[in-house]
Order: structure tokens, then C-alpha cells, then sequence
């Protein structure tokens, strides 16, 4: 162990100790940044990620104003101080349907070593007689860390052989050494089963949706044919992937189980036949529709998985988390309630793996019921050791978090006031 590094150890176990002992919480401190977007237009949809080797973070978004919108990156080599020049992926005049403002399906930033970078998200196709526009699911790379990036494409395969659907609330993940991979809640049988029933939809007008997933061995050079894995799915609850210290990629979601029961399973994406999901926990949350929020999944070097999703059950509502080993199956932690009471209204939660075997969570409702961003740091045991709600966050929805160095982090959320949609950063300190 070098010198530097024991006296990290040191500094961390001290830091523990002292916190333990004086029995309370430690404030999670938080810094807003400045960022490189227009103010002349709405802003929404943040997308963070940072380059495994040099650090660096990245940053995507939608900007626009009326009915035309452009998806654009930029990178900060100083941790979110500064920013590059905003580079254009996608969108803006001409291409009115190509990207739009979408919390729940909002676009995924996926980096590895080398440069490589790539983004997908929905593009809205109307279709006369739908209730919502179809969707198709676009991405675009770049070999260059971001600056330049190729045309779209769209990932799934049945768009020019069947009748538009939706295809959306995605997730994306590095895979392996080379690999892309993309998976996403898709309709295309949707509609094969409604007929089956004679066109008769369940109660509450939301038939299942199915999982897909598209895999590129060459981070988005070629793709295979699309595969299909896991059925029964709740189908406007996004799909979310982690990357494990192997390469190997979990995928968590929301099932729909009898009864209308809606609760989060785990399973591996293998390369074979889908591994069976497993319950994250029992939440026995009945709900007889969609209700617009996916869990979030993060890996951790040690090979846990943390999850974070919210529950809607009468009496018992509200933000919890877990962490679970990959394997084997049956080794969990405790159940932490982050933010529980008689009625938390519909809320979304991201999570983030700590080097001390716990997580901080993000979401975006607060005590009260009103929508602000909270952040709770949970201990390795499944504690709460600090939590705050973030200065300036009112109307706050959709964070997303990624660690930026030991004590750092950065959050990324949409603040939503009257018709104007605005991006806000901040740089997130951890309480050793």
C-alpha cells in the first residue's frame, strides 16, 4: 500500500469512528455549477458520465425552444469548473420529431476508454389514431471523447416490417471490453397480444411491454439482431443498466405481477437465454396503470448492486433502497427506508456507488410531498448517516448522480417553473 493511500485508509476509518461515535448525521454539501447551455432556451434532460481513465466528465442535454429541440454533450476536465464548447449530436431545425423533453425516457450517456462515447434516446413518430406518438430508439458515437459524433441510427429492427410502436425507456451500458449495449421497453408484441384479446385492453389501458436489448461488439460500429429478453414488464417504467468490475451488465425494472402488482426485479443481461428476474424486495405495490417511474441500478467494485426505486403502496409509500449481491442470489441488505410516509406523491430516484460499500441516493420529492431534489447518504450497514435537500431545487424532477473523485460527486437534475424548463449542476461533497 503506497503512503498516500494509507493515509487515506486512515483518514476514512478516523472519519467513520467520529461520525459513529458522536451519533449523528454529517451534512452532504453542495455547490451549483455554471454550464454551457444557452439561457435564450428551455433546457431539460440532463445526461451525466465520466471517462473511466482520464476522469473527465460528460454532460448531455436538450435544448430548445416551441417545437424544435437539439441533443447536445460537452466535457469538463475539471470536474464541472469548466466545459467545452457544446457539440451537437442530433436534432434542431429540419428534424422536428428527432429529440424532445422526456424525464422518464430522457437520453443515456454511456463512455469507455479511448474516446468513445455514445448516446441514445427516443425520436417521436406521430402516428394518426394513437393516443401517444410512436417511438423509435436512436443513437448516435463518437471515437473523439465527444466532440464530433456520427448520424443516428435507429437500434430497433422491427421498424421497417411492422405497424409503428413504442420503443423507448432505456437504458444503455458499457459491456465488456468493446461492447455496447442497449435495452429498452418495446411494444411490437403489445399489439400482437391486444389482437389476441379481440383489441380489449386491461384495466386501466396499459398492456404489458416486453423487453429488447441491441449489442454492439464494437461500441456502436455493428449491431446484432435485436434480442428479446423478459416479458410482463411495466411499460412506461424505464429499464435501468449497471456495469459490474467484470464488464458484465445487471438490468433492473419494474415487473407486473398478478394482481396489478408492480414491483422491482433484477436479473443479469447474459449472452444466452435471459437469466429468470429476481424480486428486489416484496413491495406488494397494487396499481392498475403505468406509473411513469423505473428504478435506478448502480454497480459497485466490490460486486454489490444498489438499487433505488419508489413505492406507491398506500400507508408505506415513498423512497427505498437495497443493495444485493450479483451472485449469489440470496445475499441482500437491509431494506432502508430513505423517505417514507402515509403518502409520498409519484418520485424518482437515481443511486450511486461509494468506495465504502454504501451509496448516495438522489430524488426528487421532499418531506412534505412538494417536487425538490433530496440527496441521503446510506452507510454500508443501511443507514442514513447524512441527507439534505439541495439549495435552490424547488420543482426539481429526474436527477441523475455520477462520483467525480473520493469526496466528490456531481448532480444533475430539470427544475420545471411554469412553462420554463432549466438544467441545473452541482458539485456534491461527501461526508468522510
Amino acid at each position: 500500500m503506497s503512503a498516500a493511500l494509507g493515509k487515506w485508509s486512515v483518514r476514512l476509518a478516523t472519519a467513520a469512528v467520529a461520525i459513529a461515535a458522536a451519533g449523528c448525521r454529517a451534512e452532504l454539501e453542495t455547490e451549483p455549477l455554471l454550464l454551457p447551455i444557452d439561457r435564450d432556451h428551455q433546457s431539460a434532460d440532463p445526461a451525466l458520465a465520466v471517462e473511466p481513465r482520464s476522469g473527465n466528465l460528460l454532460l448531455g442535454w436538450i435544448a430548445g425552444a416551441g417545437e424544435v429541440w437539439t441533443l447536445y454533450v460537452a466535457r469538463s476536465r475539471d470536474g464541472g469548473a469548466s466545459w467545452s464548447a457544446p457539440a451537437v449530436v442530433a436534432g434542431g431545425p429540419g428534424t422536428p420529431n428527432e429529440v424532445h423533453p422526456h424525464g422518464e425516457s430522457s437520453p443515456r450517456l454511456v463512455v469507455a476508454p479511448g474516446g468513445r462515447v455514445a448516446i441514445a434516446w427516443p425520436q417521436s413518430i406521430p402516428v394518426a389514431g394513437r393516443k401517444w406518438p410512436a417511438t423509435t430508439l436512436r443513437l448516435a458515437r463518437s471515437t473523439d471523447g465527444g466532440a464530433t459524433w456520427s448520424r443516428p441510427i435507429t437500434l430497433n429492427d422491427d421498424s421497417a416490417s411492422a405497424a409503428p410502436v413504442s420503443h423507448q425507456f432505456h437504458g444503455a451500458a458499457w459491456q465488456g471490453d468493446s461492447g455496447l449495449l442497449v435495452a429498452w421497453l418495446d411494444e411490437r408484441h403489445t399489439q400482437e397480444e391486444l389482437a389476441a384479446a379481440g383489441g380489449v385492453e386491461p384495466p386501466g389501458g396499459e398492456p404489458d411491454a416486453t423487453i429488447y436489448a441491441a449489442v454492439s461488439s464494437d461500441f456502436g460500429r455493428t449491431w446484432a439482431r435485436n434480442v428479446r429478453l423478459w416479458g410482463k414488464v411495466c411499460p412506461c417504467c424505464r429499464v435501468s443498466l449497471a456495469r459490474g468490475p467484470t464488464g458484465a451488465v445487471s438490468a433492473a425494472w419494474r415487473q407486473h405481477f398478478d394482481g396489478s402488482v408492480r414491483d422491482v426485479v433484477l436479473a443479469a443481461v447474459a449472452a444466452g437465454p435471459a437469466d429468470p428476474p429476481r424480486r428486489v424486495h416484496a413491495d406488494e405495490w397494487a396499481y392498475p396503470g403505468c406509473p411513469h417511474t423505473g428504478p435506478a441500478l448502480a454497480a459497485s467494485a466490490d460486486g454489490w448492486l444498489h438499487t433505488a426505486w419508489y413505492s406507491g403502496k398506500p400507508g408505506v409509500s415513498g423512497i427505498f433502497y437495497r443493495r444485493l449481491r450479483a451472485m449469489p442470489a440470496d445475499s441482500t441488505g437491509p431494506l432502508v427506508d430513505v423517505s417514507r410516509a402515509e403518502h409520498v406523491p409519484t418520485a424518482h430516484a437515481t443511486v450511486l456507488a461509494l468506495a465504502d460499500g454504501g451509496a448516495l441516493v438522489a430524488y426528487d420529492v421532499g418531506r412534505a410531498g412538494a417536487r425538490v431534489i433530496r440527496l441521503a447518504r446510506i452507510s454500508a450497514a443501511g443507514q442514513r448517516v447524512a441527507e439534505t435537500t439541495v439549495p435552490g431545487s424547488a420543482g426539481g424532477a429526474y436527477p441523475q448522480l455520477v462520483r467525480t473523485g473520493w469526496e466528490t460527486a456531481v448532480l444533475a437534475y430539470t427544475v420545471t417553473a411554469g412553462e420554463q424548463r432549466t438544467v441545473r449542476v452541482a458539485r456534491v461533497r461527501l461526508p468522510l
